[in-house]
């Protein structure tokens, strides 16, 4: 009988040196080469698909100097490994090392350090300080990644692009970044992006450079000068890159140049009742779909598009445009501008149904290409965060300045998420949780004891 049970009891011993062997082990591959699995709604635990794409196309490689408290338990340090090591999962190019500024005081007053929480991105002669700590909460900025994907690209460009946004006639405030109807928030994301917004006066410049520029024409409230549509067209025709933005009742003369180019903007409003159901009104679509382009390859967001034109594109000439975004079914095209301005809309016989092209795109030549807009609040303070208005915008100009390889879906920003539970629920929930199931292995454990002994 005792020899039995010393055989069950070995036995035993070595089946669970086993299964946790074989834990171990798992748990060990698992760490080095195992997907990670994100559960959360914008995937805030995963790289973003620019970040992937940034690293997958490095060529050179940079190092991460992070400058970090090393003693006690440091919550910002322990978020900030777990990023940067999924960025060293993607490439192997990323090496970091972690510096005390207190134990190494010189390289921290070499590079200006006087937080904690800290990194220096280094690449070459060039360097970016990043301050990643969050001064509100525990840990680091929510917004860590974009910055230090921001930073790897501006980084790893050998060249700065100028965008430069025409005024003179009305435009929009590229520097407002208050304001519902400024352009600040686009003008900050072409920076992140290191290009590098300006604004030009082209009636005083005469003449847009082409190389290493674009040029966007965005609601100009005043005609153009004759001078300054051909400046326009010499510049496409010379391998020039432009994005236009035309509001309804407005740009005659803009509308006339794009014609060159098989693009027609319609002389009407865009009117889809489906849209009242996020806020903006009549007259602002909900877009859903889009053109098979390098600009949307993989894009699954929403867009908005406030108080729009419609277009069509002409692919009979030398030139081939294609439709971006299109309206859905419920949408039509308001001809009877008269009555728009009364502040009423039917949809008449002579009216156009969806699906309506709110935006397009064409090339020119070898190097020339344009993007083509029906609305300037889609770029606008207001609604550039809504849903994937600024990736689309930022994806049009990536494409636009030949930068192919930055066209993706960029780092989202957390939501606020609540379980709201009643008391009953949570008095069950903590029954459930700490005493039932707990007790239940224990009990399950103290049979099989038993049993075993009985044996």
């Amino acid at each position: 009988m005792g020899t039995r049970r010393a055989v069950h009891g070995i036995n035993a011993i070595v089946f669970i040196l086993v299964v946790l062997g074989i834990f171990v082990i798992l748990n060990f591959l698992a760490n080095r080469s195992a997907p990670r699995y994100d559960l959360t709604e914008n995937k805030l635990h995963s790289l973003s698909d620019q970040t992937r794409r940034v690293l997958e196309g490095l060529k050179d490689g940079v190092r991460v100097i992070a400058f970090f408290k090393e003693k006690d338990v440091v919550v910002d340090r322990k978020q900030f490994i777990e990023l940067i090591e999924q960025y060293r999962r993607v490439s192997s190019k990323i090496e970091v090392e972690f510096v005390d500024p207190d134990k190494n005081p010189g390289l921290a007053k070499k590079y200006e350090i006087r937080e904690y929480a800290t990194c220096v991105l280094i690449s070459g002669e060039k360097d970016i300080k990043l301050k990643l700590g969050n001064p509100i909460s525990p840990g680091i900025l929510s917004t860590s990644e974009q910055l230090i994907t921001n930073a790897i690209i501006k980084l790893s460009k050998d060249v700065t692009k100028t965008v430069y946004f025409l005024t003179g006639h009305g435009e929009r405030d590229i520097y407002d970044n208050v304001g519902p109807t400024g352009f600040g928030k686009a003008r900050k994301a072409l920076e992140d992006e290191s290009y590098m917004p300006r604004e030009l006066m082209l009636m005083r410049e005469g003449v847009i450079e082409v190389e290493n520029t674009m040029l966007v024409v965005a609601a100009p409230g005043k005609d153009l000068l004759k001078k300054e549509l051909d400046s326009i067209k010499a510049y496409l025709e010379s391998g020039g890159m432009a994005l236009f933005i035309v509001e309804p009742r407005s740009g005659a003369q803009l509308v006339s140049l794009l014609k060159n180019f098989g693009i027609t903007l319609n002389n009407d409003v865009v009117i889809d009742p489906s849209s009242k159901l996020v806020g903006g009104g009549d007259v602002a679509p909900i877009i859903a779909t889009y053109g098979v382009s390098d600009i949307t390859e993989d894009f699954r967001f929403a867009t908005i598009f406030p108080y729009t034109r419609s277009l069509k594109v002409d692919n009979s000439g030398e030139i081939s445009p294609l439709v971006l975004a299109l309206t859905s079914e419920y949408a039509w095209s308001e001809t009877n501008l008269s009555l728009f301005e009364e502040g009423d809309a039917e949809l008449g016989p002579e009216d156009p149904r969806g699906p309506l092209g709110v935006a397009a795109i064409a090339e020119i030549g070898e190097e020339g290409r344009i993007a083509v807009f029906g609305s300037a609040d889609f770029i606008s303070n207001r609604w550039f965060d809504f849903s994937g208005n600024s990736d689309l915008f930022m994806n049009t100009v990536n494409w636009l300045s030949h930068d192919e390889d930055l066209i993706s879906i960029r780092p989202k920003k957390a939501k606020a998420g609540k379980l709201t539970m009643t008391p009953g629920q949570f008095r069950f929930m903590f029954a459930l949780t700490i005493v039932i199931i707990p007790a239940a292995v224990l009990f399950g454990g103290f049979y099989m004891w038993i049993r075993r002994r009985n044996m």
